[in-house]
């Protein structure tokens, strides 16, 4: 078990490393090509994109017996395609690596909480998500101040070749540790359940992306709300008439599965926001200098990393549910102060704020994910799994 949540560990510390260490890098990309925030912008968006469109995907193919085979390929795509964004020569170049780079690390998201669910003992359920949570939050944390020292000592190309080493011993160490599994029978894939499902993410999260920019009545929004509605209809429809669904939608007619992941899903949505506005809070509320925001941004992430494994370990011997409870109470704690706070009261409202924040994420981070698990009918375990990673992103 050990080895596994090594394993389970390094996938999401380069996830989380990955997801934190390009945005510092951004303007001095934008620099060196000539162009402006919103055109290198999309060598995230599309990052994203291929993430939020495909781990389901990749996360049913898991769970056919494929994980040793899907995490591998996961890690050997996300490495070749690291190499290719260091040595780019153009904005369209980089674009399409980092294309190919969310392909790999979709692939490696959908199964290391597949492994938690397939090869860890039930009564450490929790603590095998609370790892796979530390090692995010390690990997987010330290993300920026590695991606700083990168790009002003030795250049920007040099944030995506720390993952090529990285890469290759998780190939290794993964090849070694992840035991062998015999595939299931040979089900048809649901190959036009898999088309519509990333068209779905993809228009939506596009919608969501470029809504705050564009506006409800740009043609564009417009258009792509009105295809994520009919491609939306099209996979519910095919996925209930289909012997062999890519996603089994009939678990959503189950009120505890639909109260557990809204519930962890909301969560999630206020974190996010939360984080997504601190930066501005810190900037034009607190007058705080780049490196002293940089500071308060830990906080967080290092509170998470450090308490979500004991957390995760207590909630399965006592049960998850209070966890998320606790969970959701920080949260409207934490939006109540940023609500009311003044500058003037100085920085100790501010702190206990960012170590709420850290706290409701260890508090939800296994509990949530391991409570999702559970409430699942028999057989669709390693979905619940999945569509915890797909809340998330």
């Amino acid at each position: 078990s050990l080895l596994l949540l090594i394993a389970v560990a390094l996938a999401a510390l380069m996830d989380g490393l990955d997801g934190s260490i390009v945005n510092i890098a951004l303007p001095m990309i934008a620099a060196e090509f000539g162009t402006d925030t919103g055109s290198v912008s999309w060598t995230v968006i599309v990052y994203l994109l291929m993430v939020a469109g495909t781990i389901l995907i990749f996360g049913n193919i898991a769970s056919r017996g494929q994980v040793k085979k899907i995490l591998i390929t996961g890690f050997t795509i996300f490495t070749a395609a690291s190499l290719v964004c260091g040595f780019s020569v153009s904005l369209p170049m980089l674009i399409i690596a980092r294309l190919v780079q969310g392909l790999g690390a979709a692939m490696i998201i959908a199964c290391a909480p597949i492994i938690c669910v397939k090869f860890m003992p039930p009564q450490i359920l929790g603590l095998s998500f609370g790892v796979l949570t530390a090692a995010t939050s390690v990997g987010f944390a330290v993300g920026p101040a590695v991606g700083g020292f990168l790009t002003h000592y030795l250049s920007w190309h040099w944030i995506f070749f720390i993952n090529i080493p990285i890469g290759i011993f998780a190939v290794l160490y993964c090849l070694l540790v992840i035991p062998k599994e015999t595939a299931k029978e040979d089900v048809p894939f649901d190959w036009i359940g898999a088309v519509l499902l990333f068209a779905v993410m993809a228009s939506g999260v596009y919608v969501l992306e470029r809504l705050p920019h564009l506006g409800w009545m740009n043609p564009q929004i417009i258009g792509f709300t009105l295809l994520f509605a009919a491609v939306l209809l099209a996979f519910c429809i095919i996925e209930i008439k289909s012997p062999h669904p890519l996603v089994n939608i009939r678990v959503f007619t189950r009120f505890r599965v639909n109260a557990v992941i809204i519930s962890f899903f909301i969560i999630q949505i206020v974190y996010c926001g939360l984080l997504y506005l601190l930066p501005f809070y810190l900037t034009n509320t607190v007058r705080a200098d780049s490196l002293t925001s940089g500071f308060y941004l830990l906080i967080p992430p290092l509170v998470t990393a450090i308490l979500s494994v004991p957390i995760s370990r207590w909630s399965d011997r006592t049960g998850r549910r209070s966890f998320m409870t606790a969970s959701c109470v920080c949260l409207v704690l934490i939006s109540i102060v940023f609500a009311l706070i003044r500058p003037e009261w100085g920085v100790l409202p501010l702190l206990l704020s960012l170590l709420l924040m850290g706290l409701s994420i260890g508090f939800v981070s296994g509990p949530g994910s391991g409570r999702i698990v559970e409430v699942m009918p028999d057989g669709e375990q390693e979905l619940g799994s999945t569509l915890m990673m797909t809340c998330v992103y």
